[in-house]
């Protein structure tokens, strides 16, 4: 049987690729549809939850750097520096809860650091700091040493536990998991540690000619405010002096709102793509039953009963399904990643990429949906095709 339905796809080849590409492109769509949706799904959920803070304060003229998505999403290097006793300003103020400041440099695309590209480096306070000591306790040790750091999952360049940053040898003490956030694209330290670092390198000292010494200054702080008074907060923040407050809340939503028109537009074409998918499977065998009626005539007169009638024609529909699936996963992770990379080029937002027990729960979840369609849309033609009489084989001359 087998032999007879691969001599009936390669004998009307045209119609059999034209059919092939069809399944492929559908399940291509949804297929990177489906791995995008996740992992922006999950990016910003564990974005929201580990965020960590309700508002980030950073100087004002720092938006002239980076707007605030690349600030909360990405690991670009970013040196942006305000006087530390804003931090005090900020904690005196009415609805506070929680105050920490943080200190921002760099690595170098030199010989002093082991990372494969420029990246931020985070000092926080360990004696003010929520946010990253919720991380610690997951260390044996419980804590950071002074020399230790933790790297983010998406840094690279590291070879074993210790590491040179700086030109400062020291050990990495574990990665974070997936976060969302700019920490996966980090290294995080004790910000006396990177202060330190920061302080002697002869490429950084334009920033300390401008803005102070290292010890005097801050990059953002990281702010908890009681409920229902962000905004209120907020004001007052700005109130201050030359700073701006990015609410993280809308940030993501805003990011939310953006990518779900991007993803209706594509969901859309994946459902007419699926659609005309299923219209040129059906349309394919319903024709087959009267086309080639010479043809299932002469296999009833050799001896093939209905059933094996409506298993050729069954069998051909599941095989180009099946064929269809196989390429389209492979477009499906092409355009996966095309797209992500053109939605990353156009604006920074939260992402984690599905992990292979997802992957594998999305292949399985299309195989059997559009196996299903193929199903479907040789069923009535296959029904059809056993009716045939082996007299039909007599009267017509489509024989192949």
């Amino acid at each position: 049987m087998f032999k007879i339905i691969r001599h009936s796809l390669t004998k009307r080849w045209i119609q059999s690729v034209a059919t092939l590409f069809t399944v492929a492109i559908s399940v291509g769509i949804l297929f990177a549809l489906y791995l995008l949706y996740h992992g922006i799904t999950m990016g910003l959920s564990t974005s929201e939850n580990r965020m960590g803070a309700d508002l980030l304060v950073i100087p004002d003229d720092a938006r002239d750097l980076q707007d605030s998505s690349e600030l909360l999403f990405t690991g670009a290097p970013v040196c942006i520096y305000m006087n530390k006793n804003y931090e005090k300003e900020v904690a005196h103020i009415s609805g506070v809860e929680k105050v920490s400041a943080q200190f921002f440099t760099q690595t170098l695309n030199a010989s002093c650091c082991s990372t494969a590209t420029a990246t931020r480096l985070i000092g926080f306070d360990p004696a003010t700091d929520w946010a990253v000591q919720s991380w610690l306790k997951k260390l044996p040790a419980k804590s950071l040493a002074y020399n230790e750091v933790l790297a983010g999952r998406n840094v690279s360049g590291f070879i074993g536990s210790n590491t040179y940053i700086l030109g400062k040898k020291v050990h990495v003490a574990a990665n974070f998991e997936p976060t969302g956030t700019s920490l996966d694209h980090s290294i995080i330290m004790n910000i006396d540690l990177a202060r330190k670092m920061a302080q002697g390198k002869p490429e950084l000292q334009h920033f300390w000619q401008r803005y102070g010494d290292p010890d005097q200054i801050i990059s953002a702080l990281l702010v908890k405010v009681e409920a229902g008074k962000k905004d209120e907060v907020a004001n007052a923040i700005t109130d201050l002096g030359d700073l701006a407050v990015i609410k993280s809340s809308d940030i993501l939503q805003g990011i939310k709102d953006q990518l779900d028109t991007v993803f209706y537009i594509m969901l859309g074409a994946g459902l007419l793509a699926a659609l005309a998918s299923i219209f040129q499977l059906f349309a394919r065998f319903y024709s087959l039953a009267w086309d080639r009626k010479g043809e299932l005539g002469l296999y009833r007169a050799m001896g093939a009963t209905r059933r094996d009638l409506k298993i050729l024609v069954i069998g051909e529909a599941l095989c180009l399904t099946s064929g269809g699936i196989i390429l389209g996963s492979i477009l499906g992770s092409i355009f996966y990643y095309l797209i992500l990379l053109l939605l990353e080029s156009q604006k920074a937002f939260p992402f984690i990429p599905a992990a292979w027990p997802a992957v594998l729960f999305g292949i399985i979840g299309i195989t059997t949906l559009f196996e299903l369609i193929g199903f479907i849309s040789a069923w009535f033609p296959a029904r059809q095709s056993g009716k045939i009489e082996p007299s039909a084989a007599m009267a017509l001359g489509d024989i192949d």
